[in-house]
Protein backbone atom coordinates (compact mmCIF):
# COMPACT_ATOMS: atom_id res chain seq x y z
CA UNK A 1 0.00 0.00 0.00
CA UNK A 2 1.55 3.31 -1.14
CA UNK A 3 1.66 5.93 1.63
CA UNK A 4 3.71 8.59 -0.20
CA UNK A 5 0.61 10.38 -1.52
CA UNK A 6 -0.46 11.23 2.03
CA UNK A 7 -0.23 14.74 3.44
CA UNK A 8 1.89 15.31 6.58
CA UNK A 9 1.61 18.36 8.85
CA UNK A 10 4.91 19.41 10.51
CA UNK A 11 4.55 21.59 13.62
CA UNK A 12 7.76 22.88 15.31
CA UNK A 13 8.85 26.34 16.40
CA UNK A 14 12.43 25.80 15.11
CA UNK A 15 12.85 26.13 11.34
CA UNK A 16 15.94 23.94 11.51
CA UNK A 17 13.88 21.03 12.81
CA UNK A 18 11.32 21.54 10.02
CA UNK A 19 14.13 21.57 7.45
CA UNK A 20 15.53 18.36 8.91
CA UNK A 21 12.14 16.63 8.71
CA UNK A 22 11.80 17.63 5.05
CA UNK A 23 15.28 16.29 4.35
CA UNK A 24 14.29 12.99 5.90
CA UNK A 25 10.85 12.66 4.31
CA UNK A 26 11.09 14.06 0.77
CA UNK A 27 13.71 11.61 -0.54
CA UNK A 28 11.34 8.81 0.51
CA UNK A 29 8.56 10.21 -1.67
CA UNK A 30 6.66 12.24 0.94
CA UNK A 31 6.34 15.50 -0.97
CA UNK A 32 2.98 16.73 0.37
CA UNK A 33 4.39 18.43 3.48
CA UNK A 34 2.84 21.37 5.32
CA UNK A 35 5.16 23.39 7.61
CA UNK A 36 3.98 25.34 10.65
CA UNK A 37 6.50 27.17 12.86
CA UNK A 38 3.96 29.12 14.90
CA UNK A 39 1.75 26.86 17.01
CA UNK A 40 -1.03 29.43 16.89
CA UNK A 41 -1.50 28.64 13.18
CA UNK A 42 -1.46 24.85 13.53
CA UNK A 43 -5.23 24.35 13.81
CA UNK A 44 -5.97 26.62 10.84
CA UNK A 45 -3.46 24.75 8.66
CA UNK A 46 -4.93 21.47 9.84
CA UNK A 47 -8.41 22.57 8.72
CA UNK A 48 -7.05 23.71 5.36
CA UNK A 49 -4.78 20.78 4.52
CA UNK A 50 -6.67 17.92 6.22
CA UNK A 51 -3.41 15.97 6.74
CA UNK A 52 -3.13 12.22 7.17
CA UNK A 53 -0.38 12.47 9.82
CA UNK A 54 0.88 15.14 12.22
CA UNK A 55 4.48 15.45 13.50
CA UNK A 56 4.17 17.68 16.57
CA UNK A 57 6.69 19.31 18.91
CA UNK A 58 5.61 19.69 22.55
CA UNK A 59 7.36 22.74 23.98
CA UNK A 60 6.73 25.80 21.81
CA UNK A 61 6.06 29.49 22.57
CA UNK A 62 2.53 30.92 22.43
CA UNK A 63 0.91 27.44 22.56
CA UNK A 64 2.18 24.09 23.77
CA UNK A 65 1.99 20.91 21.80
CA UNK A 66 -0.42 19.55 24.41
CA UNK A 67 -2.87 22.38 23.64
CA UNK A 68 -2.53 21.87 19.89
CA UNK A 69 -3.04 18.13 20.37
CA UNK A 70 -6.24 18.74 22.34
CA UNK A 71 -7.58 21.07 19.61
CA UNK A 72 -6.81 18.53 16.89
CA UNK A 73 -8.50 15.71 18.77
CA UNK A 74 -11.64 17.86 19.11
CA UNK A 75 -11.72 18.33 15.33
CA UNK A 76 -11.37 14.65 14.44
CA UNK A 77 -14.68 12.70 14.19
CA UNK A 78 -15.08 9.64 16.38
CA UNK A 79 -15.08 7.32 13.38
CA UNK A 80 -11.82 8.73 11.95
CA UNK A 81 -8.26 7.80 12.85
CA UNK A 82 -5.67 10.62 12.86
CA UNK A 83 -2.14 9.50 13.83
CA UNK A 84 0.03 12.03 15.68
CA UNK A 85 3.77 11.50 16.36
CA UNK A 86 5.19 13.66 19.12
CA UNK A 87 8.81 14.72 18.45
CA UNK A 88 10.35 16.36 21.53
CA UNK A 89 13.53 16.77 23.51
CA UNK A 90 11.55 16.23 26.69
CA UNK A 91 12.45 12.70 27.66
CA UNK A 92 10.57 12.65 30.94
CA UNK A 93 8.08 9.85 31.57
CA UNK A 94 5.45 12.41 32.58
CA UNK A 95 5.61 14.13 29.17
CA UNK A 96 5.42 10.81 27.36
CA UNK A 97 2.46 9.58 29.40
CA UNK A 98 0.59 12.90 29.05
CA UNK A 99 1.05 13.00 25.28
CA UNK A 100 -0.08 9.44 24.74
CA UNK A 101 -3.02 9.88 27.13
CA UNK A 102 -4.19 12.98 25.20
CA UNK A 103 -4.33 11.19 21.84
CA UNK A 104 -0.79 10.95 20.47
CA UNK A 105 -0.12 7.74 18.55
CA UNK A 106 3.65 7.62 19.11
CA UNK A 107 6.40 9.40 21.03
CA UNK A 108 9.92 10.01 19.64
CA UNK A 109 12.66 11.88 21.48
CA UNK A 110 15.09 14.31 19.93
CA UNK A 111 17.60 13.92 18.53
CA UNK A 112 15.80 11.22 16.56
CA UNK A 113 17.01 8.40 14.39
CA UNK A 114 16.02 9.02 10.76
CA UNK A 115 15.32 5.36 9.97
CA UNK A 116 13.17 5.05 13.08
CA UNK A 117 11.12 8.14 12.16
CA UNK A 118 10.61 6.93 8.58
CA UNK A 119 9.52 3.52 9.80
CA UNK A 120 7.02 4.96 12.27
CA UNK A 121 5.65 7.44 9.72
CA UNK A 122 5.13 4.68 7.17
CA UNK A 123 3.49 2.32 9.68
CA UNK A 124 1.08 4.92 11.05
CA UNK A 125 0.13 6.13 7.56
CA UNK A 126 -0.43 2.53 6.54
CA UNK A 127 -2.72 2.08 9.56
CA UNK A 128 -4.63 5.26 8.67
CA UNK A 129 -5.17 4.08 5.09
CA UNK A 130 -6.38 0.68 6.28
CA UNK A 131 -8.69 2.36 8.77
CA UNK A 132 -10.05 4.59 6.01
CA UNK A 133 -10.66 1.60 3.77
CA UNK A 134 -12.47 -0.21 6.56
CA UNK A 135 -14.58 2.87 7.33
CA UNK A 136 -15.52 3.35 3.68
CA UNK A 137 -16.41 -0.33 3.38
CA UNK A 138 -18.53 -0.07 6.52
CA UNK A 139 -20.25 3.07 5.24
CA UNK A 140 -20.87 1.39 1.88
CA UNK A 141 -22.34 -1.64 3.64
CA UNK A 142 -24.55 0.59 5.80
CA UNK A 143 -25.72 2.52 2.74
CA UNK A 144 -26.43 -0.73 0.89
CA UNK A 145 -28.38 -2.02 3.88
CA UNK A 146 -30.34 1.25 4.04
CA UNK A 147 -31.13 0.99 0.32
CA UNK A 148 -32.22 -2.62 0.76
CA UNK A 149 -34.48 -1.65 3.68
CA UNK A 150 -35.97 1.19 1.65
CA UNK A 151 -36.64 -1.12 -1.30
CA UNK A 152 -38.13 -3.78 0.97
CA UNK A 153 -40.38 -1.24 2.71
CA UNK A 154 -41.44 0.20 -0.65
CA UNK A 155 -42.26 -3.26 -2.02
CA UNK A 156 -44.25 -4.11 1.09
CA UNK A 157 -46.32 -0.92 0.84
CA UNK A 158 -46.84 -1.27 -2.91
CA UNK A 159 -47.99 -4.88 -2.61
CA UNK A 160 -50.28 -4.26 0.38
CA UNK A 161 -53.09 -2.78 -1.71
CA UNK A 162 -54.43 -3.09 -5.25
CA UNK A 163 -55.67 0.49 -4.98
CA UNK A 164 -53.14 2.71 -6.76
CA UNK A 165 -54.13 5.79 -4.79
CA UNK A 166 -53.50 4.12 -1.43
CA UNK A 167 -50.27 2.37 -2.43
CA UNK A 168 -48.71 5.44 -4.06
CA UNK A 169 -49.71 7.72 -1.17
CA UNK A 170 -47.92 5.36 1.25
CA UNK A 171 -44.90 5.27 -1.07
CA UNK A 172 -44.80 9.09 -1.13
CA UNK A 173 -44.82 9.21 2.67
CA UNK A 174 -42.05 6.60 2.90
CA UNK A 175 -39.73 8.33 0.42
CA UNK A 176 -40.35 11.78 1.88
CA UNK A 177 -39.33 10.61 5.35
CA UNK A 178 -36.87 7.81 4.66
CA UNK A 179 -34.91 9.04 1.63
CA UNK A 180 -35.62 12.67 0.79
CA UNK A 181 -37.59 15.58 2.17
CA UNK A 182 -40.40 15.65 -0.38
CA UNK A 183 -41.81 13.19 -2.90
CA UNK A 184 -44.22 13.74 -5.77
CA UNK A 185 -45.75 10.85 -7.75
CA UNK A 186 -47.62 11.79 -10.92
CA UNK A 187 -49.35 8.71 -12.34
CA UNK A 188 -52.18 8.54 -14.86
CA UNK A 189 -55.31 6.95 -13.40
CA UNK A 190 -56.34 5.10 -16.54
CA UNK A 191 -53.88 4.91 -19.43
CA UNK A 192 -50.09 5.05 -19.29
CA UNK A 193 -48.74 8.57 -19.72
CA UNK A 194 -46.30 8.75 -22.64
CA UNK A 195 -42.74 9.69 -21.79
CA UNK A 196 -41.91 13.25 -22.84
CA UNK A 197 -38.56 14.55 -23.97
CA UNK A 198 -39.42 17.82 -22.24
CA UNK A 199 -39.41 16.10 -18.85
CA UNK A 200 -35.80 15.35 -17.83
CA UNK A 201 -34.95 12.30 -15.73
CA UNK A 202 -32.07 11.57 -13.42
CA UNK A 203 -30.51 14.34 -11.33
CA UNK A 204 -32.38 17.62 -11.73
CA UNK A 205 -30.95 21.12 -11.61
CA UNK A 206 -32.42 23.85 -9.42
CA UNK A 207 -34.80 25.12 -12.10
CA UNK A 208 -36.14 21.66 -12.99
CA UNK A 209 -36.37 20.74 -9.30
CA UNK A 210 -38.51 23.81 -8.55
CA UNK A 211 -40.67 23.09 -11.59
CA UNK A 212 -41.29 19.51 -10.40
CA UNK A 213 -41.49 20.09 -6.64
CA UNK A 214 -42.63 23.68 -6.30
CA UNK A 215 -40.86 26.65 -4.71
CA UNK A 216 -38.20 25.82 -2.17
CA UNK A 217 -34.48 25.64 -1.50
CA UNK A 218 -33.72 22.23 -2.98
CA UNK A 219 -30.15 20.95 -2.84
CA UNK A 220 -31.00 18.36 -5.48
CA UNK A 221 -33.80 16.21 -6.86
CA UNK A 222 -34.18 12.88 -8.65
CA UNK A 223 -36.84 12.25 -11.30
CA UNK A 224 -37.43 8.72 -12.64
CA UNK A 225 -40.21 7.17 -14.72
CA UNK A 226 -42.82 4.98 -13.05
CA UNK A 227 -42.44 2.11 -15.50
CA UNK A 228 -42.70 -1.63 -14.94
CA UNK A 229 -42.76 -4.06 -17.85
CA UNK A 230 -44.75 -1.73 -20.10
CA UNK A 231 -44.85 1.97 -20.99
CA UNK A 232 -44.23 4.61 -18.38
CA UNK A 233 -47.29 5.32 -16.24
CA UNK A 234 -45.94 8.64 -14.97
CA UNK A 235 -43.10 10.13 -12.94
CA UNK A 236 -41.66 9.88 -9.45
CA UNK A 237 -39.72 12.89 -8.13
CA UNK A 238 -37.87 13.05 -4.80
CA UNK A 239 -36.18 16.19 -3.51
CA UNK A 240 -33.82 17.16 -0.71
CA UNK A 241 -33.53 20.57 0.94
CA UNK A 242 -30.24 22.42 1.31
CA UNK A 243 -29.99 21.08 4.86
CA UNK A 244 -29.27 17.58 3.54
CA UNK A 245 -26.60 16.14 1.28
CA UNK A 246 -27.45 16.22 -2.43
CA UNK A 247 -28.37 13.08 -4.33
CA UNK A 248 -25.70 11.11 -6.17
CA UNK A 249 -25.68 8.93 -9.27
CA UNK A 250 -26.08 5.92 -6.95
CA UNK A 251 -29.28 7.53 -5.69
CA UNK A 252 -30.49 7.83 -9.28
CA UNK A 253 -30.01 4.07 -9.73
CA UNK A 254 -31.98 3.51 -6.52
CA UNK A 255 -34.69 5.84 -7.79
CA UNK A 256 -34.91 3.93 -11.09
CA UNK A 257 -35.47 0.69 -9.16
CA UNK A 258 -38.13 2.36 -6.99
CA UNK A 259 -39.83 3.64 -10.14
CA UNK A 260 -39.72 0.16 -11.65
CA UNK A 261 -41.34 -1.40 -8.59
CA UNK A 262 -43.95 1.34 -8.46
CA UNK A 263 -44.64 0.75 -12.15
CA UNK A 264 -45.11 -2.98 -11.59
CA UNK A 265 -47.49 -2.21 -8.72
CA UNK A 266 -49.50 0.12 -10.95
CA UNK A 267 -49.66 -2.52 -13.69
CA UNK A 268 -50.70 -5.21 -11.20
CA UNK A 269 -53.41 -2.98 -9.75
CA UNK A 270 -54.77 -2.23 -13.21
CA UNK A 271 -54.68 -5.91 -14.17
CA UNK A 272 -56.46 -6.80 -10.92
CA UNK A 273 -59.15 -4.20 -11.57
CA UNK A 274 -59.56 -5.42 -15.14
CA UNK A 275 -59.89 -8.97 -13.83
CA UNK A 276 -62.48 -7.88 -11.27
CA UNK A 277 -64.45 -6.11 -13.99
CA UNK A 278 -64.28 -9.21 -16.19
CA UNK A 279 -65.45 -11.43 -13.32
CA UNK A 280 -68.33 -9.08 -12.58
CA UNK A 281 -69.33 -9.11 -16.25
CA UNK A 282 -69.08 -12.89 -16.34
CA UNK A 283 -71.21 -13.27 -13.22
CA UNK A 284 -73.81 -10.95 -14.68
CA UNK A 285 -73.91 -12.98 -17.89
CA UNK A 286 -74.17 -16.22 -15.91
CA UNK A 287 -77.07 -14.90 -13.87
CA UNK A 288 -78.94 -13.72 -16.98
CA UNK A 289 -78.26 -16.93 -18.92
CA UNK A 290 -79.28 -19.13 -15.98
CA UNK A 291 -82.49 -17.17 -15.52
CA UNK A 292 -83.36 -17.25 -19.22
CA UNK A 293 -82.61 -20.98 -19.52
CA UNK A 294 -84.97 -21.90 -16.72
CA UNK A 295 -88.03 -20.62 -18.57
CA UNK A 296 -87.83 -23.08 -21.50
CA UNK A 297 -86.84 -25.89 -19.09
CA UNK A 298 -89.95 -25.21 -17.05
CA UNK A 299 -91.99 -25.41 -20.24
CA UNK A 300 -90.40 -28.74 -21.20
CA UNK A 301 -91.02 -30.18 -17.75
CA UNK A 302 -94.67 -29.03 -17.91
CA UNK A 303 -95.19 -30.65 -21.33
CA UNK A 304 -93.69 -33.94 -20.10
CA UNK A 305 -96.09 -33.97 -17.15
CA UNK A 306 -99.00 -33.23 -19.48
CA UNK A 307 -98.03 -36.15 -21.72
CA UNK A 308 -97.93 -38.47 -18.70
CA UNK A 309 -101.44 -37.32 -17.73
CA UNK A 310 -102.85 -37.81 -21.24
CA UNK A 311 -106.44 -39.15 -20.73
CA UNK A 312 -106.43 -41.04 -24.06
CA UNK A 313 -104.69 -44.01 -22.55
CA UNK A 314 -101.55 -45.34 -20.97
CA UNK A 315 -98.24 -44.55 -22.65
CA UNK A 316 -96.45 -47.21 -24.66
CA UNK A 317 -93.32 -48.52 -22.91
CA UNK A 318 -91.02 -46.89 -25.45
CA UNK A 319 -92.81 -43.55 -25.03
CA UNK A 320 -92.51 -43.78 -21.25
CA UNK A 321 -88.79 -44.46 -21.61
CA UNK A 322 -88.43 -41.47 -23.92
CA UNK A 323 -90.21 -39.21 -21.45
CA UNK A 324 -88.01 -40.56 -18.66
CA UNK A 325 -84.88 -39.69 -20.60
CA UNK A 326 -86.24 -36.20 -21.28
CA UNK A 327 -86.96 -35.75 -17.58
CA UNK A 328 -83.44 -36.88 -16.71
CA UNK A 329 -81.95 -34.46 -19.25
CA UNK A 330 -84.10 -31.64 -17.86
CA UNK A 331 -82.94 -32.53 -14.36
CA UNK A 332 -79.29 -32.46 -15.39
CA UNK A 333 -79.73 -29.13 -17.15
CA UNK A 334 -81.53 -27.72 -14.13
CA UNK A 335 -78.66 -28.88 -11.89
CA UNK A 336 -76.15 -27.20 -14.20
CA UNK A 337 -78.13 -23.98 -14.07
CA UNK A 338 -78.23 -24.19 -10.28
CA UNK A 339 -74.45 -24.67 -10.26
CA UNK A 340 -74.03 -21.55 -12.42
CA UNK A 341 -76.19 -19.56 -10.03
CA UNK A 342 -74.34 -20.94 -6.99
CA UNK A 343 -70.89 -20.13 -8.32
CA UNK A 344 -72.06 -16.66 -9.33
CA UNK A 345 -73.40 -16.03 -5.81
CA UNK A 346 -70.27 -17.49 -4.23
CA UNK A 347 -67.99 -15.19 -6.24
CA UNK A 348 -69.97 -12.23 -4.89
CA UNK A 349 -69.85 -13.62 -1.35
CA UNK A 350 -73.63 -13.97 -1.11
CA UNK A 351 -74.06 -17.76 -1.00
CA UNK A 352 -77.06 -18.07 1.32
CA UNK A 353 -77.38 -20.73 4.02
CA UNK A 354 -80.48 -21.85 5.90
CA UNK A 355 -78.96 -23.10 9.12
CA UNK A 356 -80.78 -25.04 11.76
CA UNK A 357 -79.82 -27.59 14.42
CA UNK A 358 -79.40 -30.97 12.77
CA UNK A 359 -78.42 -34.37 14.14
CA UNK A 360 -75.29 -34.91 12.09
CA UNK A 361 -75.35 -38.70 12.46
CA UNK A 362 -78.72 -38.86 10.67
CA UNK A 363 -77.61 -36.25 8.12
CA UNK A 364 -74.49 -38.26 7.22
CA UNK A 365 -76.60 -41.41 6.78
CA UNK A 366 -78.93 -39.47 4.48
CA UNK A 367 -75.96 -38.12 2.53
CA UNK A 368 -74.49 -41.63 2.11
CA UNK A 369 -77.84 -42.96 0.85
CA UNK A 370 -78.14 -40.04 -1.56
CA UNK A 371 -74.71 -40.43 -3.18
CA UNK A 372 -74.55 -44.25 -3.23
CA UNK A 373 -76.41 -44.48 -6.59
CA UNK A 374 -73.95 -41.99 -8.12
CA UNK A 375 -71.11 -44.42 -7.42
CA UNK A 376 -72.76 -47.78 -8.00
CA UNK A 377 -74.26 -46.64 -11.31
CA UNK A 378 -70.67 -46.55 -12.61
CA UNK A 379 -69.97 -50.08 -11.33
CA UNK A 380 -67.72 -48.83 -8.55
CA UNK A 381 -67.53 -50.03 -4.96
CA UNK A 382 -68.85 -47.54 -2.40
CA UNK A 383 -67.67 -47.70 1.20
CA UNK A 384 -68.82 -45.64 4.17
CA UNK A 385 -67.20 -45.36 7.58
CA UNK A 386 -67.80 -43.05 10.50
CA UNK A 387 -69.38 -43.01 13.97
CA UNK A 388 -73.16 -43.07 14.24
CA UNK A 389 -73.20 -40.72 17.24
CA UNK A 390 -72.33 -37.17 16.22
CA UNK A 391 -73.10 -33.74 17.68
CA UNK A 392 -76.04 -31.58 16.70
CA UNK A 393 -74.64 -28.76 14.56
CA UNK A 394 -76.07 -25.58 13.13
CA UNK A 395 -75.79 -26.30 9.40
CA UNK A 396 -77.66 -26.07 6.14
CA UNK A 397 -78.40 -29.77 5.63
CA UNK A 398 -79.21 -29.48 1.92
CA UNK A 399 -75.97 -27.59 1.27
CA UNK A 400 -73.90 -30.14 3.24
CA UNK A 401 -75.40 -32.98 1.17
CA UNK A 402 -74.73 -30.93 -1.97
CA UNK A 403 -71.05 -30.56 -0.97
CA UNK A 404 -70.73 -34.30 -0.29
CA UNK A 405 -72.48 -35.12 -3.58
CA UNK A 406 -70.06 -32.88 -5.48
CA UNK A 407 -67.03 -34.56 -3.93
CA UNK A 408 -68.39 -38.09 -4.38
CA UNK A 409 -69.44 -37.34 -7.96
CA UNK A 410 -65.96 -35.97 -8.68
CA UNK A 411 -64.36 -39.05 -7.10
CA UNK A 412 -66.55 -41.42 -9.12
CA UNK A 413 -65.68 -39.55 -12.29
CA UNK A 414 -61.95 -40.12 -11.89
CA UNK A 415 -61.81 -43.52 -10.11
CA UNK A 416 -60.45 -46.35 -12.23
CA UNK A 417 -62.80 -49.06 -13.56
CA UNK A 418 -64.14 -51.31 -10.77
CA UNK A 419 -62.33 -49.14 -8.23
CA UNK A 420 -63.56 -47.84 -4.91
CA UNK A 421 -64.91 -44.55 -3.57
CA UNK A 422 -64.92 -44.03 0.20
CA UNK A 423 -66.95 -41.57 2.24
CA UNK A 424 -65.86 -41.06 5.85
CA UNK A 425 -66.38 -38.69 8.76
CA UNK A 426 -65.08 -38.14 12.29
CA UNK A 427 -64.92 -35.48 14.98
CA UNK A 428 -61.51 -33.77 15.14
CA UNK A 429 -60.78 -30.90 17.55
CA UNK A 430 -64.46 -30.11 17.96
CA UNK A 431 -65.20 -30.04 14.22
CA UNK A 432 -66.84 -32.62 11.97
CA UNK A 433 -64.28 -33.62 9.34
CA UNK A 434 -65.71 -35.28 6.23
CA UNK A 435 -63.50 -37.05 3.68
CA UNK A 436 -63.99 -38.52 0.22
CA UNK A 437 -61.30 -40.82 -1.18
CA UNK A 438 -60.98 -42.04 -4.76
CA UNK A 439 -58.69 -44.45 -6.62
CA UNK A 440 -58.03 -42.18 -9.55
CA UNK A 441 -54.82 -40.89 -11.14
CA UNK A 442 -54.19 -38.38 -8.33
CA UNK A 443 -53.45 -34.69 -8.64
CA UNK A 444 -50.15 -33.15 -9.71
CA UNK A 445 -48.66 -30.77 -7.09
CA UNK A 446 -48.80 -27.78 -9.46
CA UNK A 447 -52.54 -28.35 -9.98
CA UNK A 448 -53.50 -28.36 -6.29
CA UNK A 449 -53.57 -24.56 -6.04
CA UNK A 450 -56.10 -24.40 -8.91
CA UNK A 451 -58.28 -27.38 -8.06
CA UNK A 452 -60.95 -25.40 -6.18
CA UNK A 453 -61.24 -22.63 -8.79
CA UNK A 454 -64.40 -22.17 -10.83
CA UNK A 455 -64.34 -23.51 -14.42
CA UNK A 456 -60.92 -25.10 -13.87
CA UNK A 457 -60.25 -28.67 -14.94
CA UNK A 458 -57.02 -30.63 -14.77
CA UNK A 459 -57.59 -31.87 -18.32
CA UNK A 460 -58.83 -29.20 -20.68
CA UNK A 461 -60.29 -31.82 -23.01
CA UNK A 462 -62.43 -33.23 -20.20
CA UNK A 463 -66.11 -32.70 -21.02
CA UNK A 464 -67.60 -34.43 -17.97
CA UNK A 465 -68.73 -31.18 -16.35
CA UNK A 466 -68.20 -27.44 -16.13
CA UNK A 467 -65.61 -27.62 -13.38
CA UNK A 468 -67.91 -25.98 -10.83
CA UNK A 469 -68.45 -28.75 -8.28
CA UNK A 470 -65.28 -28.21 -6.25
CA UNK A 471 -65.65 -24.44 -6.36
CA UNK A 472 -69.20 -24.69 -5.02
CA UNK A 473 -68.12 -27.17 -2.34
CA UNK A 474 -65.44 -24.73 -1.24
CA UNK A 475 -67.99 -21.91 -1.08
CA UNK A 476 -70.38 -24.05 0.99
CA UNK A 477 -67.59 -25.07 3.37
CA UNK A 478 -66.32 -21.53 3.87
CA UNK A 479 -69.87 -20.20 4.31
CA UNK A 480 -70.15 -22.62 7.25
CA UNK A 481 -66.85 -21.35 8.65
CA UNK A 482 -64.94 -24.52 7.78
CA UNK A 483 -62.04 -25.22 5.47
CA UNK A 484 -61.41 -27.56 2.56
CA UNK A 485 -58.25 -29.16 1.24
CA UNK A 486 -56.94 -32.12 -0.74
CA UNK A 487 -54.18 -34.63 -0.13
CA UNK A 488 -52.92 -36.55 -3.13
CA UNK A 489 -49.98 -38.46 -4.48
CA UNK A 490 -49.87 -38.69 -8.28
CA UNK A 491 -50.83 -42.20 -9.38
CA UNK A 492 -52.37 -43.11 -6.01
CA UNK A 493 -55.70 -41.30 -5.92
CA UNK A 494 -56.77 -38.31 -3.84
CA UNK A 495 -58.62 -37.57 -0.62
CA UNK A 496 -60.69 -34.43 -0.26
CA UNK A 497 -61.45 -33.11 3.23
CA UNK A 498 -63.77 -30.42 4.52
CA UNK A 499 -64.75 -29.45 8.03
CA UNK A 500 -67.92 -28.17 9.69
CA UNK A 501 -67.10 -26.34 12.94
CA UNK A 502 -68.97 -27.27 16.10
CA UNK A 503 -69.18 -25.61 19.51
CA UNK A 504 -68.76 -26.65 23.13
CA UNK A 505 -72.52 -26.64 23.59
CA UNK A 506 -73.27 -29.06 20.78
CA UNK A 507 -75.17 -32.16 21.93
CA UNK A 508 -74.61 -35.75 20.86
CA UNK A 509 -77.48 -37.32 18.88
Amino acid sequence: MDTTACTILLVDDEEANLDLLEIVLKPRGYTSLVRVSDARHAVAEFRRARPDLVLLDLHMPHRTGFEVLADLQALVPDDEYLPVIVLTADITAAARERALANGASDFVTKPFDRTEVLLRVRNLLHTRLLYGQERRAREAAEQAAARDRLLADASRLLSASFDNGTALAQLRALLASGWGDICVVDVSEEVPAPSSADEPSGLLGQEDARAALGPGLWSSAVRVPVAGSGPSAGWLVVGRTVDNAPFTEEDVALGVELGRRAGLAVENARAFQAGQNALAARDQVLAVVAHDLRSPLTAVRFEVEMLRLDPVGPLAPEDAQTLGRVEQAVGRMDALIQDLLDVSRASRGVLALERRPLAMGLLMEEAAATVRPLVEAQRLEFRVHGPARLPVLQVDGARVIQAISNLVGNAAKFTRHQGRVTLGWEMVDGALRISVTDEGPGIEPEQVQHIFGAFWQARHADRRGLGLGLAITRAITEAHGGRIWVESEPGHGATFFFTLPGSASDNQD
